[in-house]
């Protein structure tokens, strides 16, 4: 009998021993843990207002548009995410209306199809008008259908202006 406690005992404290390890192992270390790309940390208001709108991530560049728009008057509600349909920024003007904005940090240029989801956007949020914005230029599909669609593009060169006469009045770079 005491033989049989004595095994059982050692196997139990084998066991437990082999499963701390194993979590051990399964854990980020202290250096993991913590090492993130310089791109994922969060910028503060005055890093992203000073920062070339190229460099930043698409999060960001939305914070950005969501910045120049509160200063432009606007009541802005960020939507972003799985599920927006296309809409990023809801901006509410003092009239009450509501204007759907699709925010694209992009390289290419803004195709159609971006311009058609945003149409159903904007109807699924109840929007008055919709924006697209975005750092580059738009096909010439998107053109035309922005312009029966009555939605309103900024591209890249719109967009540079705007926001360096923003930060001109804010003082900043």
């Amino acid at each position: 009998m005491v033989v049989s406690e004595v095994l059982g005992t050692m196997w139990t404290a084998r066991r437990r021993s082999a499963k701390k390890n194993s979590k051990k192992s399964a854990a980020p270390s202290r250096t993991e843990k913590h090492a993130k790309p310089s791109t994922s940390k969060k910028l503060s208001d005055q890093s992203l207002i000073r920062a070339d709108v190229q460099s930043l991530s698409g999060t960001d560049f939305e914070r950005l548009m969501e910045m120049y728009y509160i200063d432009q008057g606007y009541r802005v509600n960020r939507v972003g995410g799985a599920g927006d349909h296309e809409v990023d920024l809801i901006l509410q003007g003092k009239e009450g209306y509501k204007i759907a904005v699709q925010c694209k940090r992009w390289k290419r240029d803004v195709g159609n199809d971006i311009v058609l989801r945003l149409k159903a956007g904007k109807q699924v949020h109840g929007c008055y008008d919709a924006w697209i914005v975005t750092t580059s230029h738009f096909t010439k599909s998107a053109r035309e259908a922005a312009e029966r669609l009555n939605i309103k593009l900024i591209n890249g060169a719109a967009l540079q202006d705007k926001l360096m006469r923003w930060r001109k009045g804010k003082r900043v770079g």
